[in-house]
């Protein structure tokens, strides 16, 4: 008899809920057979049966589960004798399932059902029945937050927790480098615009700049990549996503520009792979709206620094960007910080096809 553990699908859950599985308790099972669903923060990933024989479950579909709990077990024909208990019966169709944790407190606090099932998620979980159970002002209505947006709260809480971050900002006349954009995009056919730019220029100084793409393993140790790998802020109204440009100071502008305008349709359109989100070691984060003069970036735990650029700004004769790093004071001190700027401000300013 084998076990189904729930594997480790996204750095930033300590939880998962099981959503619905697929192939019924008692029944006979492919080794590459999808057995169950598993809902992360940001995606719902597959699981399958690894092993031929027959499936039993051991948790009801709306369970929660942590990552390496088993879920269920595949037994030989003549092993499979003994079940546990049977599921919960699924809820009706349009009844959002309600996790054990989330039920626990529903009956703690004597919510009525009727608002636990209005609420507009197909899975209830405990934070849910928490924010339900919080006292509203009068006339308000409640909205419960995405999946998504959870995660980016957990990981904003964790950025503030652990990482004592500092932040400098510097100018950059953007004109030469607007001008190579645009006629980058004559010349390919693609559009190739100053955020490309930007990545292609963070991704160079990895080699001069190592600490600013490392990673704190303890007081005394960092761990320093052997290339660069940027994450990349994209929000188009559908969530805040931050999918990775790997070994990017090996790619062409034309060719980081090809992968950030298929990430802009995968945010529109769908969700990301869990291993498109990760194994970031910087991130640049993009700030669009005209009238945003500066912005101070959140480090992601993990990571040493993160890069903000701001729309460009007429100033005079010129048009100005800001472009800011926040970084980990563990790891940078504020004249790395500086040079680091310097050095970003001297390749865009001086930009050309051939430097990047």
């Amino acid at each position: 008899m084998v076990e189904i553990r729930v594997p480790k699908l996204n750095t930033n859950d300590e939880a998962y809920v099981l959503l619905e599985w697929l192939v019924a308790d008692g029944a006979p099972v492919r080794g590459d057979e999808v057995v169950a669903s598993v809902e992360t923060s940001k995606t719902v990933e597959e699981l399958v049966g690894g092993h031929d024989g027959i499936l039993v479950h051991l948790l009801p579909a709306g369970a929660e589960c942590a990552p390496g709990q088993p879920i269920a077990r595949v037994a030989a024909a003549h092993d499979a004798v003994a079940s546990p208990p049977a599921p919960d019966p699924a809820p009706p169709s349009g009844v959002p399932l309600i996790t054990a944790p989330a039920q626990a407190l529903i009956d703690e606090l004597g919510i009525d059902p009727a608002r636990v099932r209005a609420l507009p998620v197909k899975v209830v979980r405990r934070a849910d029945v928490e924010r339900l159970a919080a006292a509203s002002p009068p006339g308000a209505s409640l909205r419960t937050l995405s999946g998504n947006q959870r995660a980016v709260g957990r990981t904003v809480s964790l950025s503030h927790q652990t990482i004592p971050a500092a932040y400098a900002a510097i100018k950059v006349d953007v004109g030469r480098a607007a001008a190579a954009a645009r006629d980058l995009t004559r010349r390919l056919r693609k559009l190739v615009g100053l955020p490309d730019l930007l990545v292609a220029a963070v991704a160079r100084l990895h080699e001069d700049f190592p600490l600013c793409f490392a990673a704190l393993r303890d007081e005394s140790t960092a761990a320093v990549p052997g290339s660069p790998h940027v994450g990349v802020t994209i929000d188009l109204g559908t969530g805040l996503y931050v999918p990775v440009i790997r070994d990017a100071h090996r790619k062409s502008v034309e060719e980081i520009a090809g992968e950030l305008a298929g990430f802009r349709r995968q945010a529109q359109h769908g969700g990301f792979r869990q291993e498109q989100l990760d194994g970031g070691n910087i991130v640049v984060t993009l700030h669009h709206d005209p009238d945003i003069v500066m912005a101070v970036p959140i480090v992601f735990p993990g990571q040493a620094c993160a890069v903000a650029l701001t729309s460009p700004q007429r100033e005079g004769e010129r048009m100005v960007a800001v472009v800011g790093l926040a970084y980990d004071h563990r790891l940078v001190n504020g004249r790395d910080a500086v040079l680091f700027l310097q050095a970003l401000k001297e390749v865009l300013e001086a930009v050309s096809f051939e430097s990047l």
